[in-house]
């Protein structure tokens, strides 16, 4: 009796052992986590979705969870013994600081593929910021081109992440400061001020021509259209003359020693209004006197 109470004790402790190492296969997860499986080692699977797993207890399987929504950065500089200084395309020195800030894409990757993913993205934002400055001039960097930098700077940092497998997603990159150096601060500052007044009177005389050209633009054409109507005008006018010369001539045409008499009457009648001619109205009188009277003479 006391043999098979110890049996079944043992039964019972045997099922609580089985019970609880097989429970070992059971984990959970979290919102937000992904987590490898991993049998002697190798990767087996990565389960996403919140809640409940299974696997093989130990040894033979175990997994590895992280929160893959956290969002990590890293920053350049690192330290104030960094050096960020870079040259420009046009061959000016300009300090540029940056923030980046990751997240995991792939667990798989993100854990095999790199041992230290900050210093990765740490090594390939300096080279990405590197190229890109020396491709644009220092007016670019620090005024109009700053925005469009950042979002160049984020596509080729994660295509070069992408090419190393590294699993990580940039989530964005920031530009925190954009300065000269020290020594050359009160220079560039100078140069700077010059060229946005430069900037100031290109646009105040664009302002000057937007007004001005529009008016004489206006008074152009109003000078044209007035040309245009005045040879118009002298046009009908000389078409008036042809036809009314075209008419006189139908009519000459038809009768031409009347043209010839009334030409005749024209020119006698131009040589009596050149000539200084007396005519006595006394139809008695038989002299007429052409011409000037003879001094002492009467009429």
């Amino acid at each position: 009796m006391k043999r098979k109470g110890k049996i079944f004790t043992w039964l019972i402790v045997i099922t609580v052992l089985l019970a609880g190492y097989f429970g070992t296969g059971f984990y959970s997860l979290k919102s937000g986590q992904h987590a490898l499986v991993l049998r002697f080692g190798k990767y087996v699977r990565t389960d996403k979705t919140p809640g409940v797993h299974l696997r093989l207890p130990i040894p033979f399987e175990k997994q590895i969870e992280y929160n893959v929504n956290k969002v990590q950065t890293v920053a350049i500089p690192v330290d104030e013994k960094e050096d960020i200084e870079r040259m420009t395309g046009d061959a000016n020195l300009i300090m540029v600081s940056a923030v980046i800030t990751y997240e995991v894409k792939d667990l798989k990757y993100f854990l095999f593929n790199a041992r230290d993913q900050a210093s990765m993205i740490h090594a390939i934002t300096q080279q990405s910021l590197t190229r890109q400055l020396v491709e644009m001039n220092v007016d670019d960097v620090m005024t109009t081109g700053k925005s469009n930098m950042r979002v160049l700077l984020k596509a080729n940092i994660q295509e070069k992440l992408d090419s190393l497998r590294s699993g990580v997603w940039i989530k964005s990159v920031e530009l925190t400061d954009i300065a000269p150096p020290p020594e050359v601060e009160t220079a560039f500052n100078k140069v700077s001020d010059a060229r946005v007044e430069k900037q100031e009177i290109i646009k105040s005389a664009e302002g000057y021509a937007n007004a001005v050209v529009p008016n004489a633009r206006g008074q152009g054409s109003a000078l044209i259209s007035g040309a245009e109507g005045y040879a118009e005008e002298r046009l009908n006018e000389a078409r008036g003359k042809v036809k009314a010369f075209q008419d006189i001539y139908t009519e000459y045409l038809k009768n031409p020693s009347i043209t010839l008499k009334q030409r005749y009457l024209n020119t006698l009648e131009v040589i009596m209004n050149k000539c200084d001619i007396t005519v006595d109205s006394d139809p008695g009188n038989s002299i007429y006197y052409l011409g000037k009277e003879p001094k002492g003479e009467s009429k």
